[in-house]
């Protein structure tokens, strides 16, 4: 072959491989705009803990909405700006909230909305309950909440994003569409043997303000409809979506049935048992009538299998109050171990009804156990140390022996649980149905406590009750036993309390006048765990089951070693300004205070003058470096932000371009190396 045949070769194939080249980009580019129309929706998660793949839980919510959902993203673009960290965790809430409406079938539609200062944006955030946070002392304010309505103008919020809750952004998210597809308020039924809503005439002027209406009853209105359910009721009514039991004293096997069955249904509860109720030894139940100080649900916790004991209370050295266990003129300050001050450590740290719980405040509280092999799901949700032990219930009555209490306590390494939900399918307690007729029988309403037990009365007690009222008795329990659950529908959900005082007021709220005004201070987060309860009850099977995830932070610590030395180089030179503005700023107030002379007016040489103009220019020249200096820090954090920006979405893949490139070179240049030799041979 002549050297001009080689020339024109090599030079087709040097215009072949140019070509191959353009081609292979173009190919590329096309394959990426075709991928983008045709792979809409299309999504594959790669993160860790699944961070951007929905629960099969908040599938389902998804799945039965029936109207449309608005979501309305409010983010203030200048808080992005003055904490980037804030910013990136919006993206992975924008990010979230396009799952739910990829999902939804067309049923959720997502509005992103910057609320500028004084703008109508921001008189809409207001207008909805979003909180808003200062930015600087212009009075400027920043958003980042959620607003969502659906085709009836229900709303439901959530105030702001803190990054603290990551872990529960989906809950919180879920909570929302389901609050707006199913936007009915949810009813409570409150069963109590304490006098919660206090007592009426005559009664309520004798016990004075011991008498008045629980905080608790008006807490519960403000959120759900509260349904009073008597403690003699023989069924539950089914408008009843959660019963709220407090302190079951001496409670009938009627109403204890009444109870089983309505958890039969699928029902839920929140339960308050409690081994030593004090305030049951100062005010009369519901009824007028004293109640027993302690309180069960034998039956139904057995069958559940769960072990309380109503004669042992917890006592806790760790969580113990202080208190005076003399007098007031003879103080004998002792930490008293039933009296329980509960903190972050005893509550469980991934449960959603317990985030965000710091203190908490119970009184001779009981302990919950649970037997292996019964079928459902035990998990403490509130626990003591294992600085605690069990008390007898029977010596904390009346006025206890604090000092004997404190000094015969021995801790015994058992983290006792205070608190926990309860879930999974059971069967009933009662399997051979209601109990017998008699229990159906209407009491005598003529009869008054404190009668005196003459014979007439022992003759009365023993008389056979009327055929009439046996008769309806009978008729009853038949049209129970007709209805009976043997086993529950669906799973049970409860969530069980050993301690009723912890509801009184005083264990979580200063309750104030002003101005004819009820004004209330919580001084413990107690109802914030209960309204966190009955909020995660009231949500759907899907809702209840959901728990918390994972969190998109993952440490680079390239990234963190850089930005902090830049922070510390730069905050060292700001707080040199500092130092150098506060002196300098005392220096010109001694100055500016000189002695008095005639008149007591003050006298300002010349030399002073100048003093006083030279400092107040050289603390402008500070302030001014000073906020460069601040400027200078977010700058430099911005364009560290930026460079790695290029670095994984710009650089990488030119990286693999070019790496492509000089193989495909390579291989051109081996080939025409063989192919010269193979000429020349």
């Amino acid at each position: 072959m002549s050297d001009l045949s080689r020339s024109i070769a090599g030079m087709n194939r040097s215009r072949l491989a140019v070509w191959s080249i353009v081609l292979a980009v173009i190919l590329f580019l096309s394959v990426i705009i075709l991928a983008r129309g045709a792979l809409v929706g299309a999504r594959l998660d790669l993160t860790a803990d699944r961070l951007f793949t929905l629960s099969p839980g908040t599938h389902k919510v998804l799945s039965k909405i029936d109207e449309p959902i608005t979501l309305r993203l409010y983010f203030s673009s200048a808080l992005g700006k003055e904490l980037p960290g804030l910013s990136k965790y919006a993206g992975r809430v924008r990010d979230m909230i396009g799952e739910y409406v990829a999902n939804s079938g067309g049923k959720i539609r997502l509005v992103e909305i910057d609320p500028v200062a004084f703008s109508d944006a921001e008189d809409e955030a207001v207008e909805f309950g979003l909180q808003g946070l200062p930015l600087d002392r212009t009075g400027e304010k920043v958003y980042f909440g959620l607003a969502g309505t659906n085709s009836t103008n229900e709303e439901e919020v959530i105030s702001f994003f803190s990054p603290s809750r990551e872990p529960y952004l989906e809950y919180d998210l879920t909570k929302v569409v389901y609050r707006l597809a199913n936007p009915d308020r949810k009813v409570i039924g409150l069963m109590s043997w304490l006098p919660v809503r206090g007592f009426p005439g005559s009664m309520m002027a004798r016990m004075s303000s011991m008498g008045r209406p629980w905080q608790l009853t008006a807490q519960l209105q403000q959120l759900f409809t509260v349904e009073n359910v008597p403690t003699d009721a023989d069924e539950i009514p089914k408008k009843i979506d959660i019963l709220f039991v407090l302190h079951p004293a001496d409670i009938s096997d009627k109403t204890a049935y009444a109870i089983d069955q309505f958890m039969m249904r699928g029902g839920r509860a929140m339960i308050f048992v409690d081994p030593m109720a004090e305030i049951a030894q100062r005010l009369p139940g519901a009824d007028g009538k004293f109640v027993s100080t302690s309180s069960d649900l034998a039956p139904i916790f057995k069958a559940w299998g769960l072990e309380y004991d109503k004669t042992k209370a917890v006592g806790d050295m760790l969580a113990a109050q202080r208190i005076n266990a003399g007098s007031q003129a003879n103080p004998v300050p002792l930490e008293y171990p039933p009296w329980l001050q509960l903190k972050k450590t005893n509550f469980a740290s991934d449960d959603i009804i317990t985030t965000e719980i710091d203190t908490m405040v119970m009184a001779s509280a009981g302990a919950l156990g649970f037997k292996a092999g019964a079928g459902l799901t035990f998990k403490p949700i509130v626990r003591a140390s294992e600085q605690s032990m069990l008390i007898d219930a029977e010596d904390l009555k009346g006025r206890p022996d604090f000092i004997n209490i404190h000094k015969n306590f021995k801790a015994s390494g058992t983290r006792y649980a205070l608190a926990a939900r309860v879930t999974g399918e059971t069967a009933s307690a009662y399997p051979a149905g209601p109990p017998p007729a008699k229990d159906y029988l209407k009491a005598d309403k003529d009869k008054k406590a404190g009668d005196k037990k003459d014979e007439g009365a022992e003759a009365a007690k023993a008389k056979a009750p009327d055929p009439a009222e046996m008769k309806k008795a009978e008729d009853r329990r038949a049209a129970l036993a007709k209805a009976h659950l043997a086993k529950s529908k669906g799973p049970i959900h409860a969530v069980v309390f050993t301690d009723a005082d912890m509801l009184r007021d005083e264990f979580w709220v200063r309750v104030q006048n002003l101005l004819g005004q009820t004004i209330t201070i919580p001084v413990s987060d107690n109802m914030n765990l209960v309204t966190n309860a009955l909020d995660n009850l009231t949500g759907s099977d899907e809702l209840i089951g959901l728990r918390s995830r994972g969190v998109s932070v993952r440490p680079f610590t390239l990234v963190e070693d850089l930005t902090r030395k830049a922070e510390l180089r730069l905050r060292a030179k700001e707080r040199e300004l500092q130092s150098r503005q506060e002196e300098t700023e005392r220096k010109l107030r001694q100055l500016q205070s000189p002695a008095r002379g005639e008149g007591d007016r003050a006298i300002l040489s010349p030399k002073q003058i100048k003093e006083i103009n030279k400092f107040k220019g050289e603390l402008l020249t500070i302030r001014k470096q000073l906020r460069d200096v601040q400027l200078g820090l977010r700058e430099d954090i911005e364009k560290l932000e930026g460079r790695l920006w290029i670095y994984n979405i710009g650089l990488i893949p030119v990286l693999v371009a070019l790496a492509a490139v000089i193989l495909g070179l390579a291989r051109t240049r081996r080939r025409r190396q063989r192919m010269e030799t193979e000429a020349r041979g």
